[in-house]
């Protein structure tokens, strides 16, 4: 089963809007799934989620994944603050309905390193299984989580399978990782997968589906191959308002061949 997402920050962008872009365009370009990013206060309590699954039964949206913000912490509170945060956006993706919550990490070096988010998810990974929740390691470039090796140290540790990777192959170009090697040596953790496009490999440019270089097809061919199951989350980085939802009815052309869902 593969299905076609969009996450609210194509339309909404990363400003507390309550996704009002995402209800109106969303349905209209023809997207079926969607993704949240729930960055703000507001966007993690249950009355959000009690909102959000009704505005989505309203529109004929499915959610399918939360987004929340990044893994890590620079001390012991911090990390304790850290996990219940992230056992708190499990229990929020239970009550939207969904099974999945991604995140990324802090700028490298920084709030810990690597070492702080393998303490939480030492922590949080158990929670994860019991609550039936998949957790997302998300790559950004500049990022703690951003090279395979990152996730090879995380894996050497972490073995639950309710802890994988959200390959975002944008953010992978852009930290000049190679894409077919990361499938090489890591496929069967990945668990969720994010297109994006970026202008050049080795810098962070990321611009419209279709004028970058980011071989978005390939990468999703190569794990359709080795047996990838679930969903495709469009990421459009929002450049300019004007063509936002232009921009959108191109995405959704360009990756609806992969869709088996309906």
């Amino acid at each position: 089963m593969i299905g076609l997402a969009c996450a609210t920050l194509s339309c909404d962008g990363f400003g507390d809007t309550d996704f009002v872009e995402s209800f109106r365009m969303l349905p209209q370009i023809g997207f079926k799934y969607v993704e949240f990013n729930c960055w703000y206060p507001r966007t993690v309590t249950p009355a959000k989620m009690r909102d959000l699954k009704q505005r989505c039964e309203d529109t004929g949206l499915v959610p399918i994944s939360l987004h929340c913000t990044s893994f890590g912490g620079a001390d012991g509170m911090d990390r304790s603050r850290d996990a219940a945060h992230k056992i708190r956006f499990m229990e929020a993706a239970r009550e939207l309905g969904v099974t999945r919550v991604g995140a990324t990490g802090h700028a490298r070096g920084t709030s810990g390193g690597l070492q702080a988010i393998i303490e939480v998810l030492q922590e949080i990974a158990p929670v994860a299984e019991e609550l039936g929740i998949e957790l997302g390691l998300e790559n950004h470039e500049g990022n703690n989580l951003e090279t395979i090796e990152d996730y090879e140290q995380i894996f050497s540790v972490i073995d639950s399978p309710n802890v994988g990777i959200w390959l975002d192959t944008g953010h992978f170009d852009a930290s000049n990782v190679n894409m077919d090697n990361l499938i090489d040596r890591l496929s069967t953790r990945v668990n969720h997968i994010h297109v994006k496009d970026n202008l050049q490999k080795g810098k962070k440019s990321f611009t419209r589906f279709g004028h970058g270089t980011t071989d978005n097809y390939h990468v999703i061919d190569r794990m359709l191959a080795l047996g990838y199951s679930g969903y495709i989350t469009v990421e459009l980085s929002p450049l300019e308002k004007e063509t936002i939802f232009e921009d959108l009815v191109v995405a959704k052309k360009m990756f609806e061949r992969y869709e088996t869902t309906t």
